[in-house]
């Protein structure tokens, strides 16, 4: 019954939210909470790399430390950056689950709303996992998927 329940749901967010369920069109990710879901086409990812550090400047002396910090950048088209917006500020405090091939990559907690940046991170094991997740964003798949867990 579950399974049928997040199916139903997914169909009814992907309808309200405009995802490409009824088009076809390929999902580059999902943004995932019980109050909504946002699938992200891969039409609307204008950016997606990947990085093995992140550079940090000392605000005093204007030195630029580099850190390890393996990660991908994914930054969105406007309309998808206000739909994003609109979950996160329903769901500060709240966990957020990004999909992507019907695969959850992460679950974090929203500890503001994503509305300010165009883009934004996610952190993986090591630059190999980031260039292989990077590339399955950019791919997409032909199917919106219920989180795993």
């Amino acid at each position: 019954m579950r399974s049928i329940v997040l199916i139903a749901i997914a169909t009814v967010a992907a309808t309200s939210f405009g995802s490409a369920f009824a088009e076809a069109e390929d999902i580059a990710l999902s943004l995932v909470n019980r109050k909504g879901r946002v699938d992200v086409p891969v039409s609307a990812i204008r950016r997606v790399e990947a990085a093995g550090t992140i550079a940090f400047q000392n605000t005093e002396t204007g030195q630029v430390h580099e850190h390890s910090k393996p990660h991908i950048e994914v930054c969105f088209a406007a309309d998808i950056r206000e739909r994003i917006c609109g979950l996160t500020r329903q769901i500060v405090g709240r966990p957020l689950e990004i999909v992507v091939n019907c695969a959850t990559i992460t679950k974090a907690i929203v500890i503001e709303p994503l509305c300010i940046h165009p883009c934004f991170q996610i952190s993986v094991a090591d630059i190999a996992e980031a260039n292989a997740l990077a590339q399955r964003i950019r791919r997409g798949s032909n199917r919106a998927c219920a989180p795993s867990g």
